[in-house]
């Protein structure tokens, strides 16, 4: 066997080796990407406004037209806008992929649904009236999220999660 033989097999090996370690960055780079979205998205609906605001949504009965909601809410109508148009802007980061709908259904499935369910009655009437693409994100998110769990057939964390020990369970007691 020649030298050069040899140096071309080291050199394809290189070639080959920087690849695979070039792939495999590349991996790690889109989960801390991942890890990173999940954190800023938590931040807008962490605030203490936030977490306000989904309490009275929560409190709302359902069927509220308009007027009644707006009655309903006084003056906290427009912190209960500013919730909904963050779930409208989170709706194009995960349907664009930005944001993995997986880490978005584990925090927020349960209150987009449940912002949907409660003022879809407003959001159809103000589209009737003029506005027809109003919290369309919003709707597509709640969509989603029930096509993934409906609501009847949700197990809280706490139930589902109990057997867990470590990071590496999270796959095995989430489907």
């Amino acid at each position: 066997m020649s030298w050069d033989l040899i140096l071309q097999a080291l050199e394809t090996l290189a070639v080959i080796i920087g690849v695979v370690f070039g792939l495999v960055q590349l991996r790690q780079l889109r989960v801390q990407r991942e890890v990173q979205a999940g954190i800023e998205l938590l931040r807008p609906l962490q605030a203490p406004q936030a977490a306000e605001a989904l309490m009275l949504i929560h409190g709302l009965p359902d069927g509220l037209t308009e007027a009644q909601l707006t009655r309903s809410l006084g003056k906290n109508f427009g912190a209960v806008m500013g919730v909904l148009a963050l779930f409208e802007s989170l709706g194009p980061l995960v349907a664009r992929g930005h944001v993995p709908i997986e880490m978005y259904a584990d925090s927020y499935r349960g209150v987009t649904v449940l912002c949907w369910q409660k003022l879809r009655p407003y959001i159809e009437e103000r589209r009737q009236n003029g506005w027809p693409n109003l919290f369309e994100w919003l709707q597509w998110l709640a969509e989603r999220m029930e096509q993934r769990t409906p609501r009847a057939g949700d197990v809280p964390a706490f139930d589902r999660f109990r057997t867990w020990v470590r990071g590496s369970d999270y796959e095995r007691l989430s489907a």
